[in-house]
């Protein structure tokens, strides 16, 4: 049975019949490897982690007709622990939730809780994708670390010849709303990109003004590929100013502070054998972040693929710590990724 039908009787018993014209899809991704991970002083980790190339999810998504080229669209998304079967959230659709309309003429509109403009339009900028661990341009990019804001409204235009712009904004991206003063984090994100043939640029602004006060946290992202044929080129750059109030609920980052700095990546991609070989150089230059990686990926099938990386960054989750400045993280892993 087609895994559409299974997600309408799944969402028909929890809900009711559903609409005629409505459809309702179940997806995901498992992802399962084992990862060796040595920082300088420390004890070297052996593990079998869930979610090395992608964060381990399932999700269901749907839309219905209303007619006129207008349709309602929704999505939630769940995060898992492959390897014990419990959620990597704190709530069960964490990833996302959100309910929209959108029409061929005049965009989409969304609302609930989503990823940033300066995480999904930076998606295919970074040749590691969303993961891999610190191999991912999020080592050096706080914006493009899969971040979310919750209680937030976005609004994509229609695609014209390759280009797109969106604009969103968030009246506490972290929790709750409250009418108390000082109390709500509110947060703006913004971006245009350019995709077509060989090219894809995008430039986003994401900012954040921190409950707690302190300066207002803001970063601007321009990146852009380059294929071809034989070799993707990829590069991006950032300045990332009061950084530390972005991160929000980004693993790794909570408690970093920096008044500024300014990133940047460059990277490349190219088909080997049946696979994709590809690998990075990245660097936070005023926090004192820098390394390369390296990764390649092995088609199974369409939907199943093994992998293989190694990473090495140099003062990972130390900057602002001068006598931390050579302590390093060695990352190697491999393991089975697939689609459903």
């Amino acid at each position: 049975m087609k895994k559409t039908l299974i997600a309408a009787a799944v969402m028909a018993g929890m809900a009711g019949a559903a609409h005629a014209q409505s459809s309702v899809t179940l997806y995901g991704i498992m992802d399962m490897g084992y990862l060796y991970s040595k920082t300088d002083g420390m004890k070297a980790r052996n593990a079998f982690d869930s979610g090395l190339q992608s964060d381990s999810r399932f999700g269901l998504r749907g839309s219905e007709d209303l007619g006129n080229g207008l349709k309602a669209n929704f999505l939630l998304e769940a995060g898992i622990n492959v390897d014990d079967g419990t959620s990597s959230q704190s709530s069960l659709f964490n990833r996302q939730s959100w309910v929209g309309l959108s029409s061929s003429t005049l965009g989409e509109i969304r609302l609930g809780r989503q990823f940033i403009l300066g995480s999904q339009f930076f998606t295919n900028i970074d040749p590691f994708g969303t993961t891999f661990r610190q191999a991912g341009m999020g080592s050096t990019f706080i914006a493009a670390n899969q971040v979310r804001n919750s209680n937030s409204v976005m609004y994509f235009t229609p695609t014209w010849a390759g280009f797109q712009a969106a604009i969103g904004y968030s009246f506490n991206r972290s929790s709750t709303e409250t009418p108390i003063a000082g109390t709500n984090n509110r947060a703006i994100t913004s971006g245009v990109r350019y995709a077509n043939g060989p090219v894809e640029v995008a430039l986003t602004y994401d900012q954040v003004e921190p409950a707690t006060g302190g300066g207002v946290g803001k970063s601007t992202q321009l990146g852009g590929t380059y294929d071809f044929g034989v070799v993707k080129l990829h590069a991006a750059v950032a300045d990332q100013r009061n950084a530390a109030v972005n991160v929000g609920d980004v693993p790794g980052w909570n408690g970093r502070f920096a008044d500024k700095t300014l990133s940047y990546m460059v990277g490349a991609s190219a088909p080997v054998g049946p696979g994709s070989l590809f690998g990075s150089y990245q660097k936070a230059q005023d926090w004192d972040i820098k390394g390369f990686s390296v990764g390649y990926t092995y088609p199974l099938s369409r939907r199943t693929n093994a992998y293989a990386f190694y990473s090495d960054i140099d003062n990972v989750g130390n900057y602002g710590q001068a006598a931390a400045r050579d302590i390093g993280t060695r990352q190697f892993g491999v393991g089975l990724r697939h689609a459903f």
